[in-house]
């Protein structure tokens, strides 16, 4: 995640050196409205005699830098803790373990997102899925904001924070803050605990496009000795594992930051941290309104409903919205990137269904686009994407779609600005699949408000 933050700072700083100031700039990502500002404060000149409960066995100069960067987080964000944050110094061994338990309770559901991975050809059959989490989120742990608990989770130091580190805590203060005045960890979970994670992975990219924001401006008060120190030790940051995962899941992991900053950059700029506070009350219903961000508010996603089905000896595991993202990812790792842009960048709508028996998957999508054009494009570039990424032979074209059958199978159909795609890894019960999906679509009565392609004479 850190080489798309280092790549923003330092976009953001060398814009700010090419405007003619002399040290780091106070307006870089500024509110357009601002008139005046005070100048920033560097790190060295803010001072703080705070020292955190919860920290005792820490030296007190590490205990009062602690205090330090409460002050400076609060000065960035431009909000006050409303209580002091819960800050708990642990062993890097024991930062590992607690990363490793919350990292578990997370992937509960991994046996069918990994046949579901491999049955789209977004991951190789030997490729060990919780290993490589596990490894991700093992690589590089700075310290994290545990929301469950409320709590700010950090590593013994002993000789004081470095560059990085510091620049970790701010951005991990600014969960605990906003945490604090927005609660937004209950909203999250409860995104998560209702399967809605299209709109959870929207509201996260708030969340931690929000903290990166702070982070940047945090990056800018610094002298050009210190913002030197963050660089250095950014670039010396190995990234073998995250490097070596499949495309994908880098993307995935690096959304949030990335996208999420952008978005809330663009906030920052027309109306302040009163816009990001205004999102976080009416949050961002779609990844659609991230990845576009002239789409928030206004382009809320179509609803799109199907009937639960069911086939014998396979349990529902999750349904959802896949949401524009999730075409994105899968389209970038396989597809050209105009031709990823334009199938993903007309989603409306959807829903999805996950069948697991342990073993086999089954994939069952339904799709809405904005207009008949944009299900056409999809159809298009799922039929390249079928043919190039997955187990599957050549297309057998019948009246109502076209048919995938090999080590796997899938189908693709299209309605007007609806669209089917169902995908077995059994390719033996494709018919009976796609019977169930295409009765289930037709019975669909959700009102279409998709816009209607008309031809100019």
């Amino acid at each position: 995640m850190r080489n798309r933050l280092i790549a923003a700072a330092a976009a953001l700083l060398l814009a700010a050196a090419c405007d003619g100031g002399t040290g780091p700039a106070s307006t870089t990502a500024a509110p357009e409205e601002t008139g005046t500002s005070t100048p920033p404060t560097t790190a060295a000149e803010t001072t703080t005699t705070t020292l955190l409960p919860g920290t005792e066995e820490l030296p007190e100069e590490i205990r009062a830098e602690l205090g330090e960067l409460i002050e400076i987080t609060e000065e960035v964000r431009g909000l006050e803790f409303m209580e002091q944050p819960n800050v708990v110094v642990v062993s890097n061994e024991e930062l590992a373990r607690r990363v490793r338990d919350q990292l578990a309770e997370d992937l509960e559901e991994l046996p069918a997102d990994e046949a579901l991975y491999r049955l789209l050809g977004l991951i190789d059959d030997d490729t060990d899925l919780e290993q490589l989490y596990t490894d991700l989120y093992s690589e590089q742990v700075a310290g994290y904001y545990d929301g469950d608990a409320r709590e700010l989770v950090v590593p013994r130091a002993e000789e004081g924070f470095t560059a990085l580190q510091r620049a970790t805590l701010v951005h991990e203060l600014t969960h605990a803050l906003t945490d604090q005045h927005y609660r937004f960890n209950d909203r999250y979970t409860a995104l998560i605990d209702e399967d809605r994670y299209d709109e959870a992975a929207a509201f996260q990219a708030l969340i931690e496009g929000d903290a990166t924001l702070a982070e940047l401006l945090y990056l800018q008060r610094l002298t050009t000795e210190e913002q030197a120190a963050f660089f250095q030790e950014s670039f010396g940051i190995d990234q073998t594992v995250f490097q070596s995962a499949p495309r994908f899941i880098r993307d995935s992991l690096v959304f949030p930051y990335d996208s999420g900053f952008l978005f809330v950059e663009r906030l920052y700029r027309t109306g302040g941290f009163a816009a990001i506070a205004d999102a976080y009350a009416s949050p961002p219903a779609s990844t659609e309104q991230i990845i576009d961000p002239e789409d928030y508010p206004a382009d809320a996603p179509i609803e799109v409903e199907l009937e639960t089905l069911t086939f014998d000896g396979y349990e529902l595991e999750y349904q959802s919205t896949w949401g524009e993202l999730s075409f994105a990812l899968m389209f970038d790792q396989v597809l050209d990137t105009d031709t990823s842009d334009v199938a993903a960048g007309g989603w409306g709508g959807d829903t999805y269904q996950v069948h697991f028996d342990g073993e086999n998957v089954v994939l069952v999508l339904y799709y809405r686009g904005d207009a008949a054009t944009d299900a056409e494009e999809l159809r298009q570039a799922l039929h390249q994407y079928v043919t190039t990424a997955m187990a599957v032979g050549d297309p057998q074209e019948t009246e109502r779609g076209t048919a995938f059958r090999g080590d796997d199978a899938a189908w693709i159909s299209v309605d007007g600005a609806n669209l089917l795609f169902v995908a077995v890894s059994d390719p033996a019960l494709l018919d009976t699949v796609v019977a169930d999906a295409l009765a289930a679509a037709e019975a669909d009565e959700t009102p279409d408000t998709t816009t209607v392609d008309t031809a100019e004479g």
